[in-house]
């Protein structure tokens, strides 16, 4: 094609009539190309990838075959629908970005190219552009979509610049066909090698077959694989030869490579590849020159975490190794590696298998593998025996309930009903302060009956005085004494009618406030009094705190309504009887205050702790769950 065809058009009015189309527009002869009219290549889809070197190189020998091209890109999609992320740019990155991936999506989600007319873009979108862009396909799947901005011209051109991208497609078909090919046949030597390793039974017959088949791979005089005995690295098999006498020059200077290569670890290539990085060489030299002048490279054989030893492949030197043919062998010998260190393992004796085994396990435990876990374990440990060795002062907890040390309970004296209750519960009596009082007027009424039958019969005394009738006297003196009697009793129920405080303390319970005029009968409870400065405490101790606890045991109190203050204490009782209560089972334990406190009220309650002695800490901060584990397994 010759670059006319690829120049802006010279008429200015052709070309003026011509972008009169659309902002989108297609070519009409593209109009007619099936979206499948790409290159494509067969093989395997997950072979069919595009790498960012053939990328960079096919855009860039791309855009230099047409003339006025501005800026170009190709991107990756990510799946039949996606565009991803751009993969090489020509020359590089600037203005036009974002039309050139618009433009290269929608290629993408139609699966045909597409060509805009009159893009503006630029500072001020000044300048004006064309936007081509097309898909390649692979297997019937896009594996790229290349777009490129290029300078004003006809439609006739356009289809020019079109085609010639899509004939360059055919550049990258071969190349991603032949990446396909030599990625297929790697594969089977992989499996093949993998199947050979397998079969034999002995480490030394697997490596034979081992560098056979590389030598047959590579086109390779010679290959010799060696295996690390310690530090130096013993030669074990050589491609085509059954035996051979490890003290020739040959055997020793093959070893010599190896352990060159392993000591650097790196893969080792004599001649060296220009710009490759300085290595110390000298063993391949000396190798590659005698007897006869050859291509050496040596790759280090790693196992499943080291290296076991080394591959040595030597070939004509007219045919040296390049960076493609070392990449794609080691990855075979990666493939290989682990195979036979299986084989070398299998074949040691008990014993070393068992010390290797022991040394494994003290690396994993001692080595710097799992680190985080090995220094919580350790920092775990660490404060474990710490805990254990420091005591400290072991304290049972239980709530605690204020109580007063007597208690003088205040009952109806007889049946009645309320006249009047000045106090209730909380309230402070003195001793002989009125509480509450009972209606006492059916006394009253009762009362004024024997007072009348009283002076009845003093008035009939009188008379028999005065008749000096002796037996009528007696009788009647028996009778005053009888209504005399009744009299005292009744005034004595009277004054019971007026409840007092027996000392001076405070209203624990009761409340007749509310209850005035209501009936009560004789014998019940209506107040209970506590003095004011005798207090008990009673702790409500767990059964599974219960050992130790005895009398003379010492602790502190802390109420809730007191928060700031603590209380000493002493035990005085346990109750050997345990109470059941809020699905709990608990002792009573009973204790007194060593200095009394006004601001206590019987009723407060709140925590104490008893000091039971020195534990370790340990034991202060498990006991209950290891108690709770030993009794699940009794029961269990």
């Amino acid at each position: 094609m010759s670059n006319s065809v690829l120049t802006p058009a010279r008429h200015a009015d052709k070309r003026s009539e011509e972008r009169k189309t659309p902002e989108f527009v297609e070519a009409p002869a593209f109009d007619r190309v099936p979206a499948n009219s790409s290159p494509r290549v067969d093989g395997n889809p997950s072979a069919n990838k595009v790498s960012a070197e053939l990328a960079r190189k096919w855009l860039a020998w791309q855009c230099r075959m047409v003339t006025g091209l501005i800026r170009g890109a190709l991107y990756l999609p990510e799946n039949s629908k996606r565009l991803g992320a751009a993969v090489s740019w020509w020359p590089e990155k600037g203005e036009g970005e974002s039309l050139l991936v618009d433009a290269a999506a929608q290629a993408l989600a139609g699966n045909r190219s597409v060509v805009r007319s009159q893009q503006h873009y630029g500072p001020d979108k000044q300048r004006v552009c064309e936007l081509i862009a097309t898909p390649f396909f692979v297997d019937n799947k896009p594996v790229a979509v290349v777009a490129v901005l290029i300078s004003p011209r006809s439609v006739a051109q356009q289809k020019a610049v079109l085609q010639l991208l899509q004939w360059g497609g055919l550049w990258m078909k071969t190349l991603v066909q032949q990446h396909s090919i030599a990625q297929r046949e790697a594969g089977t030597f992989a499996l093949r090698a993998m199947t050979a390793i397998l079969r034999h039974p002995s480490s030394h017959t697997a490596a034979i077959e081992t560098v056979n088949q590389l030598a047959n791979q590579f086109r390779c005089e010679r290959v010799s694989i060696g295996f690390r005995q310690g530090l130096p690295v013993r030669l074990q098999a050589m491609s085509h030869m059954a035996s051979f006498d490890p003290r020739t020059q040959m055997v020793r200077r093959t070893e010599a490579a190896m352990e060159e290569a392993v000591d650097q670890g790196i893969a080792m290539i004599w001649p060296t590849i220009p710009g490759q990085n300085s290595v110390v060489s000298r063993a391949h030299a000396e190798l590659a020159n005698q007897p006869q002048s050859v291509a050496v490279c040596t790759i280090p054989l790693r196992g499943r975490s080291k290296v076991i030893g080394a591959v040595t492949l030597e070939r004509d030197l007219k045919d040296p190794f390049d960076e493609e043919t070392v990449a794609l062998c080691q990855s075979l010998v990666a493939v290989v590696g682990p195979a036979l260190e299986s084989k070398i393992q299998d074949e040691r004796s008990f014993w070393l298998k068992g010390i290797e085994a022991f040394k494994e396990s003290a690396a994993s435990v001692f080595g710097t593998s799992f680190m985080r876990l090995k220094v919580v374990m350790l920092t775990a440990l660490v404060l474990f025996g710490a805990l254990s060795l420091v005591d400290g002062t072991y304290e049972m907890t239980s709530p605690a309930s204020i109580e007063g040390a007597v208690r003088q309970v205040l009952v109806s004296p007889q049946d009645g009903y309320v006249k009047s209750a000045g106090v209730r519960a909380g309230d402070v009596v003195t001793e002989g302060q009125s509480i509450a009082l009972l209606d006492d007027r059916d006394l009253q009424l009762e009362r004024q009956k024997w007072q009348s039958e009283y002076n009845k019969l003093q008035t009939e005394y009188q008379e028999a005085l005065a008749e000096s009738e002796r037996v009528t006297l007696s009788v009647l003196r028996a009778q005053l004494d009888q209504v005399n009697a009744e009299i005292q009793l009744v005034e004595e129920r009277i004054k019971r009618t007026q409840l007092r405080a027996p000392f001076d303390g405070v209203v624990v319970t009761g409340d007749l406030s509310q209850s005035v005029g209501a009936p009560v009968e004789t014998g019940e409870v209506l107040y209970e009094v506590a003095p004011l400065e005798s207090y008990r405490v009673v702790l409500e101790v767990d059964e599974r705190d219960m050992a130790g606890v005895e009398k003379g045991k010492t602790g502190r109190l802390i109420i809730s309504a007191l928060p700031e203050t603590t209380f000493d204490l002493v035990i005085d009782q346990v109750v050997p009887v345990a109470v059941s209560s809020d699905s709990r089972n608990f002792f009573r334990v009973e204790a007194s205050l060593e200095q009394p406190a006004p601001m206590l009220r019987p009723g407060m309650r709140g925590v104490a702790k008893v000091d039971m002695g020195q534990r370790s800490l340990l034991w202060i901060w498990t006991h209950s769950i290891v108690d709770r584990v030993r009794l699940w397994f009794w029961a269990a």
